[in-house]
């Protein structure tokens, strides 16, 4: 019985199957059944979402250029560190071009700070007509919508994924405009960017964006890290390096202060969520500062960046972060800290140590490569080999030393610097206009600086 149904089930299908109805409706079933195998959840790993592929498309001509900064995130919990300084430079290189456009390329909905210069600029969908006026594209969804790009748009980078994207626009804007082949991406490296990574795929994408050297200008946060990426074998047809400035609104607030009255406060610079700033090394030095040193319940141990909920230390000891300071916070914490503590993993020399140490707070820091911030300033205490037990005895030598002789009070003229951090008597960025003209003009490779013609410029900047 079982075996004739089954042979007549058979006889049915074959019969079904040589209709037209029968064959479109199991196409159907079939095509349904791909689409739910595609788009099942790819394994852990192997989606790169930040380089999802900004499409482009030919966008109507306008009067006169635009430059594009291309910017992870625009929102202003966001806009620290990396990002602030981007929107600073293109702050003063927008003036040099008619139109300005912002495209951040994280966010589907940037919310700016209203009080930054871009903060009421309109935000529009990628897939929109630009505007006349200065503005800013959410690109964050991007997925079926493209980006209008004309023969006179220019784009400066700054994320190694903004790079990643902003070099395959030009190559397209290229193939359109043959006669822009030597146009030129202005690319702001802020660090050694495939070291946030392990040997990995991430590492080899952000380090192949300084793999093309005569089609980028670049502009390189610090002479460690330009020296750095020279050793490493970067070189870049046209460089101009930035030089760490004290933030100008931490200068007015410094020279308010004749005299910083210190108190026992040992500030870290804490930031979880960053591998190179080394968290999770700073926590085992202070408990093994907290054990072996006597004092250590006398002091307070506070932490500036990141919020995180209050980590014991041991013998009464306690982590508290105070998060994300306001400049005016920000000043009278330095001005009252004895000791600091602030790694960075990286070539970049990081901000904090150095407006720790101009605020007369002695500094416990990290050598890294060619990187020794001690030649800066007495303030600055450089371990060549930070691990735990180093760092905990150079912060016992400094809270002992402040326990049994002080002093109580260091005076703004005590605090020595070598360099132009505190005391640059140059304006700020006085490059900018050879930057904007390299860009606008580089038609040919004779007009390209020698790499080793190097601007050297000076940047204010803070990362909170």
């Amino acid at each position: 019985m079982r075996k004739s149904l089954a042979q007549a089930i058979a006889q049915l299908l074959v019969r079904m199957s040589r209709y037209q109805p029968f064959q479109a409706w199991l196409h159907r079933v079939v095509s349904a059944y791909k689409q739910t195998q595609t788009s099942c959840p790819l394994p852990p790993g192997v989606e790169i979402p930040e380089i999802t592929p900004i499409d482009v498309r030919l966008g109507k001509q306008q009067k006169g250029t635009r430059i594009n900064l291309l910017v992870p995130a625009l929102s202003s919990q966001h806009v620290f560190g990396g990002i602030e300084t981007a929107l600073q430079v293109f702050d003063e290189l927008r003036h040099h071009f008619d139109h300005v456009r912002i495209i951040a390329t994280d966010e589907a909905i940037p919310e700016p700070r209203p009080g930054a210069y871009y903060g009421q600029w309109p935000i529009i969908a990628l897939d929109r007509d630009p505007l006349e006026s200065d503005h800013i594209v959410a690109a964050g969804s991007r997925w079926g919508k493209t980006l209008s790009v004309h023969e006179r748009d220019y784009f400066m980078a700054t994320a190694w994924w903004t790079a990643h994207n902003a070099f395959s626009i030009l190559s397209w804007q290229q193939r359109q405009y043959p006669s822009i082949d030597r146009r030129r991406l202005l690319y702001l490296i802020q660090d050694f960017e495939p070291g946030f990574y392990p040997w990995s795929t991430r590492y080899v994408l952000a380090q192949a964006t300084y793999a093309l050297p005569e089609r980028t200008i670049a502009v390189i946060n610090s002479e460690w890290l330009a020296d750095y990426l020279h050793v490493q074998g970067h070189r870049f047809s046209t460089k101009n390096v930035l030089h760490p400035q004290l933030h100008p609104k931490l200068t007015i607030a410094r020279n308010r202060l004749e005299h910083f009255q210190k108190e026992r406060i040992l500030l870290v610079y804490g930031r979880p969520g960053t591998e190179r700033n080394a968290f999770a090394l700073i926590v085992v030095a202070l408990r093994l500062w907290a054990q072996s040193y006597a004092d250590a319940s006398k002091w307070q141990i506070l932490s500036a960046g990141e919020s995180f909920s209050p980590i014991e230390l041991g013998h009464e000891c306690q982590l508290k972060s105070v998060g994300k300071l306001g400049i005016d916070d920000y000043a009278n914490l330095l001005s009252r800290s004895a000791v600091g503590l602030s790694l960075m993993v990286s070539p970049h020399p990081s901000y904090p140590p150095l407006e720790m140490a101009a605020f007369g707070v002695r500094v416990v820091t990290n050598g890294f490569a060619n990187k020794n911030l001690s030649k800066l300033s007495s303030f600055l205490i450089s371990v060549d080999q930070p691990e735990p037990s180093s760092l905990s005895q150079a912060l016992s030598g400094l809270t002992r030393d402040f326990d049994a002789h002080g002093p109580l009070e260091v005076a703004q003229t005590d605090v020595d610097w070598k360099g132009n951090f505190l005391h640059s008597t140059s304006p700020p960025m006085t490059w900018i206009p050879d930057v904007a003209n390299t860009l606008l003009n580089a038609t040919s490779t004779s007009g390209l600086m020698h790499a080793d013609e190097d601007k050297a410029p000076i940047f204010n900047n803070r990362p909170s």
